[in-house]
């Protein structure tokens, strides 16, 4: 991996510190074996996810008063923040094998309710993954320590206000960010929204708002659905790769090792990190394993005497409070990043 430190000076080769444990914790057979599609189970989780949405929904509409609006909240955005794990792994063409057809469902099904595109919005994401723990990775402001060394930095962070910009910008600005690196394999049609991407973006709205505010009331789309989805997807998210990537020290030191998996309990699983994504550290290191396979392929790579620079945590809360407990980091300066 070749970097360039600076202007006059001649780029260095580093090796990702994570490429032996790709060559050694799975045998390409049994990663072969594990990345074995199941299209039908993520359809399956995805009509049980979109299920829980409209019933909450509709709990909404035919009984609209204070108590069942604060019910349907958590469910909705939570059930999207499943949806969006499922969608994440259409972002790696891990949906469906053929690519048109996984993209097409998972921004039907997926991203076109919140105005993203899986096409356009998963360069983003392939360079986190290719360049996690060096300056080039594009999501290194969500779990860098360089803009939380200190307890007010960190709450910004966790309430989205210092983070917002950065997933906007991820979302819908798509000019100049495909690479010879992260462009997608339909890089001759990856560039820009097509007539398709306006469909879908125009039909979810009109669906979304139109719907909500006539069953229910003008304030129904905000409160049911951009205040869930926001609340209970996108900063749970953002708690999930902070946790699942930081260290309560300096990011140089953190760099040598980034990836950590969380045992967790049933509900902090459920909340933070759905659809087995608290199995973090084997998505990293093989992407084409599909989320229901996560839980195997964690249960494999333990076994292994390879497997000693790996970190299990039990909880993601508890880490939150030994972070928070660090601060303030005197390494973390904002010279740093």
């Amino acid at each position: 991996m070749e970097h360039q430190l600076a202007e006059g000076m001649q780029p260095v080769v580093v090796e990702s510190p994570y490429l032996p444990y790709r060559r050694t914790l799975l045998s390409p057979a049994r990663i072969k074996d594990l990345s074995t599609l199941k299209p039908w189970r993520a359809i399956a989780d995805i009509i049980v996810c979109w299920a829980w949405i409209l019933a909450a929904a509709a709990l909404v509409a035919i009984h609209p008063t204070w108590w069942t609006v604060l019910i349907a909240i958590p469910v909705i955005g939570n059930r999207y923040y499943g949806l969006f794990i499922i969608g994440h792994d259409a972002m790696h063409r891990r949906l469906f094998p053929n690519i048109k057809r996984n993209d097409f469902w998972a921004d039907l099904l997926v991203f076109a309710s919140i105005g993203a595109i899986t096409r356009l919005n998963n360069r983003n994401h392939l360079a986190h993954h290719l360049h996690l723990a060096t300056p080039r990775d594009p999501d290194r402001h969500k779990h860098a320590c360089f803009n939380k060394a200190d307890r007010i930095e960190l709450a910004a962070f966790l309430s989205g206000l210092a983070s917002v910009g950065y997933a906007a910008k991820a979302v819908f600005v798509t000019r100049g960010r495909a690479t010879s690196e992260n462009r997608s394999p339909l890089s001759s049609e990856a560039d820009g929204y097509r007539l398709r991407d306006f469909i879908l973006l125009f039909g979810w709205l009109v669906f979304l708002a139109g719907g909500l505010t006539w069953l229910v009331g003008w304030w129904a789309y905000p409160v049911l659905w951009l205040f869930p989805v926001y609340t209970f997807m996108y900063l749970a998210d953002n708690f999930r790769s902070f946790s699942e990537h930081s260290h309560p020290e300096g990011d140089q030191a953190a760099d040598r090792h980034r990836l950590i998996t969380y045992i967790s309990n049933p509900l902090e699983r459920m909340l933070v990190a759905p659809m087995n994504m608290n199995y973090y550290t084997v998505h990293h290191l093989w992407p084409s394993i599909p989320y229901y396979n996560l839980p195997e392929a964690d249960q494999e790579i333990r076994q292994g005497a390879e497997a000693a620079g790996i970190e299990w945590r039990g909880s993601y809360f508890a880490y939150l409070f030994r972070y928070w407990s660090a601060l303030p980091i005197s390494e973390c300066a904002r010279r740093t990043v």
